[in-house]
């Protein structure tokens, strides 16, 4: 299956690498716990937390720009000087299949919906993630029985390295087999080895945003930070700036000069901006089922009761 542009395999048995680093639900997983920016809502019952796509919302409709009007200038060319040759029909059919593929993966961005919410209930210990509206829309798996780990894809000159994201694994009743997946919260890219300082420094604030969503579970919203800025859930052009530009806002508290080159460099983020904002715009409103908005409701706690 596809979780966003990234092709993941189910149907089959958790790897040992996986198993490895499957991270522990009741241990802490790092020192500290941030946000980093993912939240849409917290409350005493759940935390909605955006998936890693959100972040993403843009790159699909930037290659349907480049590639319809490239393949298609292409496909022109050929039909006016190849086409009474044995040649022709070897270069329009990929030409063809080019764009087929850029108007399809437009949907990955454009009308589609406008965030795919993962919803941590700790009244009933469950995590939602939504799909799309309507009957089987939504993934559920109980807390304590998710496989969540750290999922370091295939390095790529493309990505500026391996983009790492906090995973959680549906699993069959066997316990071993993968029949479901979802990604959510903050998306890394490490350019280096995992085991390089670096590398570490990166995968630690991974860390970090898993650890406050299990403490959340765990301990209850007043264990955790205090939310700064939550994600908006409208299309808003600010919002989507925020999103995509909050490392070099960072770079700007740290160090005045690093972040003047950062921006320069930093200045063809604004059309991704824009595009995440068009993205925005031409998509759906996600609507929680019932049963899921029922379970949502305020109430006394499992863990507060036995307490």
């Amino acid at each position: 299956m596809y979780d966003y542009l990234t092709k993941v395999s189910i149907n089959r048995p958790v790897s040992e690498d996986e198993a490895k680093r499957r991270l522990d639900v009741h241990k802490p997983a790092a020192s500290e716990a941030h946000d980093k920016h993912m939240v849409f809502h917290m409350n005493d019952v759940y935390l909605d937390i955006c998936d890693t796509s959100y972040q993403q919302l843009g790159w699909a409709t930037l290659a349907f720009l480049v590639g319809v009007p490239a393949f298609g200038y292409f496909g022109w060319q050929i039909s006016l000087f190849a086409i009474q040759a044995p040649i022709f029909w070897t270069l329009v059919v990929p030409c063809v299949g080019g764009l087929v593929f850029c108007a399809a993966i437009l949907f990955k961005d454009c009308f589609n919906y406008r965030h795919k919410t993962i919803r941590f209930n700790r009244k009933n210990r469950m995590v939602y993630a939504f799909r799309h509206n309507g009957k089987g829309g939504v993934v559920e798996v109980p807390w304590d029985e998710a496989f969540f780990f750290a999922h370091r894809q295939m390095s790529s000159p493309f990505n500026g390295g391996a983009p790492t994201v906090l995973r959680c694994y549906v699993l069959a009743e066997d316990g071993k087999t993968i029949v479901n997946t979802f990604s959510f919260g903050k998306r890394m890219v490490v350019g280096g080895s995992e085991t390089s300082a670096w590398g570490q420094r990166v995968f630690e604030q991974l860390l970090t945003n898993f650890e406050f969503v299990r403490k959340f579970m765990e301990d209850g919203p007043e264990s955790v930070p205090p939310i700064k800025k939550y994600l908006s859930e409208g299309p808003s052009l600010s919002a989507s700036a925020s999103v995509l530009l909050q490392n070099f806002q960072r770079l700007r508290n740290s160090n005045a000069v690093l972040w003047v080159l950062m921006t320069v460099i930093a200045l063809p983020m604004c059309l991704m901006v824009l595009l995440h904002y068009i993205a925005q715009l031409t998509s759906r409103e996600p609507v929680w089922p019932d049963d899921v908005q029922r379970a949502s409701q305020p109430g006394e706690s499992p863990r507060a009761a036995v307490a």
